[in-house]
């Protein structure tokens, strides 16, 4: 186990796998079977569920609770897995709990920071470099795909998909699927364009005003979002209006409301 360092009073079962040069915290559990990769730190009060697989390099804080039985109703004690990739960032009291249907997993790639008290359901998956600050909450079987940030006590309802660079303001929330590279603010309204994101993950000003373009033809109209639209933008578009378009035509919740839609419906009812 190279230079690991276990704290006295951590209960840890004997199936538990550690890797080199792990820190378990005071207090901690740890349950089996269950892995903690290399270098990897658990700072105390850390409880570690059975199915847990965690890669290395990752920063886990005080009272957070990974991997226990899924709040579904359906779960009637089957095995089911939580897998969590290289270099997280998990903070006070963030819970992540395990899937619910045997054989399935809850899914967390590799460099994201969980931020104290958020949440990440049952079957939930996870990309890379995604950000989710306090309070955030995911529902069951949610997807997350890179680099998306989520604000403060954001919530996202179950079966949602979150596209790639999407933001999403504090306190908004979604039963839609988040289009990516958009900004999402409310009840599930899309308000413009993420220029700051798409320029810090390194497209040039000419590929983000090309894409601006597109938005404004899908996203900036007073109407329900115009299917046939975005079915010829796809036929020949750049890469990045291309994955705009494509996600929209494959979400099976419906995409995000524009703000103009939004406003031209305020007082009557819509989903």
């Amino acid at each position: 186990m190279g230079d690991t360092l276990i704290h006295p009073t951590a209960i840890i079962d004997p199936d538990v796998e550690l890797g080199a040069n792990v820190t378990i915290g005071p207090y901690c559990v740890l349950r089996g079977p269950s892995r903690i990769g290399d270098r990897t730190t658990l700072f105390e009060r850390v409880s570690i569920a059975p199915g847990v697989s965690m890669g290395k390099d990752n920063r886990v804080h005080m009272g957070a609770v990974i991997g226990h039985e899924p709040q579904d109703r359906a779960f009637q004690g089957s095995v089911t897995t939580t897998r969590i990739g290289d270099g997280n960032e998990i903070r006070e009291y963030v819970t992540i709990h395990r899937a619910t249907k045997e054989g399935t997993e809850t899914r967390i790639g590799d460099k994201n920071l969980f931020m104290a008290q958020s949440h990440i359901a049952h079957n939930c998956q996870i990309g890379n470099q995604v950000i989710m600050a306090n309070g955030a909450l995911l529902a069951g079987h949610v997807v997350v795909e890179d680099q998306v940030f989520l604000s403060g006590a954001v919530l996202i309802h179950q079966f949602v998909r979150i596209g790639r660079l999407a933001l999403l303001r504090g306190g908004a929330r979604t039963s839609r699927d988040v289009p990516p590279f958009c900004i999402i603010d409310g009840t599930h309204t899309v308000r413009t364009l993420n220029r700051i994101g798409l320029r810090r993950a390194g497209y040039t000003s000419g590929e983000i005003s090309e894409l601006r373009g597109y938005f404004r033809k899908i996203f900036l109209q007073n109407r329900s979002l115009d299917r046939n639209l975005v079915s010829r933008i796809v036929s020949d578009s750049p890469e990045l209006v291309r994955e705009l378009a494509l996600f929209i035509l494959e979400s099976k919740r419906g995409v995000c409301h524009s703000r103009l839609f939004i406003d031209k419906n305020a007082g009557s009812e819509y989903d």
